[in-house]
């Protein structure tokens, strides 16, 4: 009877504990994804040069849907510089995973055949986030004519990236 007991017991341990052993989070891993976005678009003429400014909201979906960043909702605020026929770009993004979560980054590029090219740097993140490092590269493709005025829209395409936790 003992026996009978102690495996009964075993057996509703290793079911109980199974699932949460089995979901023990990555501590690294990539994030092909795409961004898309809308936001409102600040523009201070300087000649032929201009100074822009924007905070977009978006929805990050990844290449996986079991991917821990999968529908993130995402803010990215910005400026960039149209500046003597070249135009650069510098701000931070903000992720909020579906747990609550956040993810911080920082980017960095310029316009390259119509599209922006930049590489970005995981600065850090929320409880389970907090010293993530890694980072990696994206293109952002702007539409042609935007839903209103004074607005833009468009994707993101994260390539080339990694994260990784203390």
């Amino acid at each position: 009877m003992k026996t009978y007991m102690a495996l009964i017991l075993t057996l509703v341990l290793l079911i109980t504990t199974g699932p949460v052993i089995a979901e023990e989070m990555a501590k690294e891993g990539s994030v092909p994804a795409t961004v898309s976005y809308s936001s409102s678009l600040t523009v201070m003429a300087m000649g032929k040069d201009a100074q822009y400014t924007f905070d977009a909201l978006g929805v990050l979906v990844t290449d996986s849907p079991d991917n821990l960043f999968n529908n993130s909702s995402v803010r990215i605020l910005g400026s960039g510089l149209y500046l003597k026929g070249a135009y650069t770009e510098l701000g931070s993004m903000c992720l909020t995973l579906p747990s609550g979560e956040q993810i911080f980054a920082i980017y960095k590029g310029k316009s390259v055949e119509g599209k922006l090219k930049a590489n970005f740097t995981y600065t850090g993140g929320t409880e389970k986030f907090a010293g993530i490092t890694g980072g990696g590269e994206l293109e952002r493709f702007n539409v042609p004519k935007p839903a209103t005025k004074g607005t833009v829209q468009g994707y993101v395409k994260w390539m080339g990236n990694s994260w990784k936790l203390p």
